[in-house]
């Protein structure tokens, strides 16, 4: 649950929120079956209305090839050349890094693209922006548990099974697949519909019988999924090949609207204030 009181300082961010996003073992060992590709032509108001039943969305060939072996290339220089330095002891390469939309403007294309900013200003109405985001290269050996990335506050699924009830969706996370994905790449792994639990998981790896479906995506497709999702990734078995994807977080504009006296621009690249578009801006926390 996220506001337990605990007198564990690890466990609290900066701004007191509780970082507990699992608890116990919710590593899932089971067989995985594929969550659905979507039809072609599937409206926005239905994508919409599936982040509130299923709690994630799928957005085919939203990078060309070309985009996808770009984009590539941007993490792989931005990672630099020391490669071993990524490399984890007992687990496996894990080259993880905060983007930085706000001083490469490369990265400003990748968080607007059509199609899918048109669901994250529907679910985050009014007012959505860009929160953060990562470049996350992986190699054999990582696995990760079924957790949720942010639970604002526990709910009783009675809240969610409501139908006069519409629980906001307070953070999304939009994942760019730079492969195409097989079972030996270790996908992204996801519990439709956990979301209305209303809490972390503890020691479950499955919620009402529904146990993990794996991301199995083109490179240059796109999930989006909200914050309180359970999800994991399955474990990376490839010998040769690593995991190219690319995170963008959105959220609801709360900060930007209630603290006025924070002043972005000084903080951004001149290049990214003078290539972006006004939209981009807004995304970004301009005013």
């Amino acid at each position: 649950m996220p506001y337990i009181e605990t007198e564990d300082k690890e466990l609290r961010a900066p701004n007191g929120h509780f970082l507990h996003k699992s608890g116990g073992n919710t590593t899932y060992t089971g067989t995985l079956e594929n969550l659905p590709y979507p039809e072609p032509n599937v409206s926005v108001a239905e994508q919409t209305a599936q982040m509130y039943s299923d709690g994630c969305v799928i957005f085919p060939g939203v990078l060309s090839r070309s985009e996808v072996a770009t984009l590539r290339a941007i993490m792989d220089e931005k990672g630099g050349p020391d490669d071993a330095k990524y490399v984890v002891e007992k687990w496996c390469y894990n080259r993880h890094q905060v983007t930085d939309f706000w001083q490469d403007p490369r990265l400003l294309t990748y968080i607007d693209r059509p199609g899918v900013i048109d669901v994250v200003c529907a679910i985050h109405d009014p007012g959505a922006h860009v929160t953060g985001g990562s470049f996350w290269t992986t190699g054999k050996g990582r696995s990760m548990g079924v957790h949720v990335d942010f639970q604002p506050f526990g709910l009783p699924e009675s809240v969610h099974n409501d139908p006069g009830v519409k629980v906001p969706i307070q953070t999304s996370t939009a994942h760019y697949y730079l492969n195409d994905m097989v079972l030996e790449l270790g996908p992204t792994t996801i519990i439709p519909g956990s979301h209305k639990a209303g809490r972390a998981p503890h020691s479950e790896t499955s919620w009402h019988g529904v146990t993990p479906k794996a991301v199995m995506v083109k490179a240059g497709d796109v999930c989006l999924f909200r914050g309180d999702i359970w999800h994991g990734s399955g474990m990376n078995s490839h010998e040769t090949e690593r995991r190219y994807m690319v995170q963008v977080h959105y959220g609801n504009a709360y900060i930007t609207k209630q603290f006025p006296a924070m002043r972005y621009k000084e903080l951004w690249n001149p290049a990214v204030i003078e290539a972006a578009t006004l939209e981009q801006r807004r995304l970004l926390g301009d005013k």
